[in-house]
């Protein structure tokens, strides 16, 4: 029987591609090429570019414009659900520092910071589940096991919001990890927590908290 269910973990993780998630650093044009990103230290799923002028201590309003998708196209309500979490995690982060802005209120002290979605992949619990039951019975143990995981890459420019020069751009991804459970069973929850570490990033770039480490390679 343990044979059985080995057999059938095995089939279930074929038929995800033994997936971690599938998500890496993007350039979708989103941000442009003639930066040359820089691999944000120990950080390897971000990497990012600071403008020579920007000067932190000079900004202390931000506005979060609305999320653009530049990902494969899902259903609409989904890519709007997407877009509102990303724009919600990337506003509740950066509010610690900054004071949140509408546009309408910006000036010489406000940063502008926009975002894309660049790629997303929702977890499966229908082949994570029996993969995760068939692996426990089969070792005896409770398996996270989850073949298909879910996550995100994301793009992100920040701008001097009354001249509109580039400041910073940061690219990151996140795939899902087998001990988050809830990833494993709700569609786009690996998504989500790849949003909220983007906006980490975004803040600890902003804050100048992160060491360069190498280029990123085309």
């Amino acid at each position: 029987m343990n044979r059985n269910l080995a057999a059938i973990a095995l089939v279930a993780c074929a038929l995800a591609g033994c997936s971690t998630g599938g998500q890496k650093l993007t350039r979708s044009g989103f941000i442009g090429e003639q930066q040359p990103l820089q691999r944000a230290g120990k950080h390897k799923n971000a990497a990012f570019w600071v403008a020579p002028t920007y000067d932190g201590a000079t900004y202390r309003r931000v506005v979060v414009a609305p999320v653009e998708w530049h990902a494969p196209p899902r259903d609409a309500a989904v890519q709007e659900r997407l877009k509102r979490q990303f724009r919600d995690a990337l506003t509740e982060r950066l509010a610690g520092r900054y004071r949140i802005v509408e546009a309408r209120e910006a000036d010489a002290s406000t940063l502008r910071v926009r975002a894309a979605i660049t790629n997303v992949r929702r977890t499966r619990w229908y082949i994570n589940a029996p993969a995760q039951v068939a692996s426990s019975l089969t070792f005896g143990t409770v398996s996270l096991f989850a073949p298909l995981q879910g996550g995100a890459s994301e793009e992100i420019q920040v701008e001097d919001a009354r001249t509109g020069a580039v400041l910073a751009q940061l690219a990151a991804y996140r795939n899902g990890k087998p001990w988050n459970v809830k990833g494993s069973y709700v569609a786009y929850d690996h998504a989500r927590m790849a949003f909220a570490e983007a906006a980490r990033r975004l803040d600890e770039v902003l804050a100048g908290s992160i060491v360069a480490d190498r280029p990123v390679e085309r």
